[in-house]
């Protein structure tokens, strides 16, 4: 089987979902009769990391092709795929590769990693309703079937018609003495790490929450860290705010960070907060899991069974002052609460949320697709 991703990935602005498809194809390119290659659609990606599959860059796959076709284009570096796997969602690109795609018969399926929620659908509406008109709309019911990565972001999605299937995210989970030590340090630390997305993220309830609950946050000698790259400005807001009540002693905003960092951001952290309005699979709260981090997360995360099931961290909604509440009882609760949380997030990020299992559930389901679709 020949799988073909695309999708918009940056890596001079790293995101959720650049990380998810590239580990993703990573993963199952380890699994035999396999081949994946990977077509970076985005016009200016930045320093592209060695990958152990073939990599297309959409400026090369341009100049390369010259008068003869895309199609042909992608057999002569990549490969001729059985199947293609459209990652999120408005990206014109994809519209038009998809109708090449459809001229030779081959079936394709989109992935908008919680870009089609109701939710994200509301975020800048009129550009999308036009995008909708214009395109969108042909490519979904072009597709073979969509594929969202929780029933969560299925189910606030709606109905668009196509087949779906569900498959999420999943870590390389961290060596043993990389792990976090939650409650086990005097001064208790919160950490929120992700793209900074003031409102897909919650980080407007998060600063709300933590000006509510700041005097008891200090005396009982507890900090929150965001860290992660800004988006319209977005870093300089929070900079701000922070300033204007009065929180740079709580709260530290700091930039993105990446690999060993990342790691000693997350062993440092007793738990990781994840206010999101509106989300796919974040992989961010996978690997909080994965490092033995403890979460504090709305069911909009799409994780929430999971975590209170196994009991790896607690609920919240989006009012402020629930999650204030929540910080203060945490700031408060026996190191001991914290370190067997920490324990049975480690065990659930195992048990449920590797790549390799992530990779083997969505080969099965191409696979079914590809079936259907040769059948049909």
């Amino acid at each position: 089987m020949k799988i073909l991703h695309v999708a918009p990935l940056s890596w001079k602005n790293p995101n959720g979902v650049t990380e998810a498809v590239a580990n993703l194809a990573v993963a199952q390119s380890q699994f035999p009769q396999v081949q994946i290659g990977l077509l970076v659609s985005s016009v200016d990606p930045g320093p592209i990391p060695q990958l152990p599959i073939p990599v297309l860059l959409r400026r090369n796959m341009v100049r390369l092709a010259g008068e003869s076709s895309v199609w042909e284009c992608l057999k002569s570096r990549l490969f001729a795929p059985d199947l293609v796997v459209f990652h999120s969602t408005f990206v014109p690109f994809h519209a038009r590769l998809a109708r090449e795609f459809q001229n030779h018969s081959i079936p394709y399926l989109v992935c908008p990693h919680g870009g089609m929620t109701r939710e994200a659908m509301a975020q800048k509406a009129w550009k999308k309703t036009l995008g909708r008109r214009l395109f969108f709309d042909a490519f979904v019911a072009g597709a073979s079937a969509i594929q969202y990565l929780s029933q969560g972001e299925y189910e606030r999605s709606g109905d668009w018609g196509r087949p779906v299937i569900i498959a999420g995210n999943g870590v390389w989970p961290p060596a043993e003495d990389k792990l976090a030590t939650p409650g086990g340090r005097a001064m208790r630390e919160f950490l929120f790490l992700g793209r900074l997305e003031i409102e897909i993220k919650g980080l407007d309830i998060l600063l709300e929450a933590v000006t509510r609950c700041h005097s008891e946050l200090q005396r009982n000698r507890a900090r929150v860290k965001i860290v992660g790259p800004g988006c319209a400005r977005s870093d300089v807001w929070l900079r701000e705010e922070v300033a204007r009540h009065f929180l740079g002693d709580v709260v530290h905003v700091e930039g993105p960070i990446q690999g060993d960092a990342k790691t000693r951001a997350y062993s440092a952290a007793d738990v990781f907060l994840h206010p999101s309005r509106t989300e796919g699979h974040p992989t961010s709260v996978l690997e909080a899991l994965s490092h033995g981090l403890p979460v504090v997360i709305t069911p909009q995360t799409n994780v929430l069974h999971q975590v209170l099931a196994a009991g790896a961290g607690w609920a919240v909604t989006h009012d402020p002052g629930d999650l204030a509440r929540t910080l203060v009882r945490l700031a408060r609760v026996a190191p001991e609460t914290l370190a067997a949380a920490g324990r049975a997030a480690r065990q659930l990020a195992l048990e449920q949320f590797t790549w390799q299992q992530a990779a083997e559930k969505t080969l099965s389901k191409y696979a079914r697709i590809l079936r259907l679709a040769r059948a049909a």
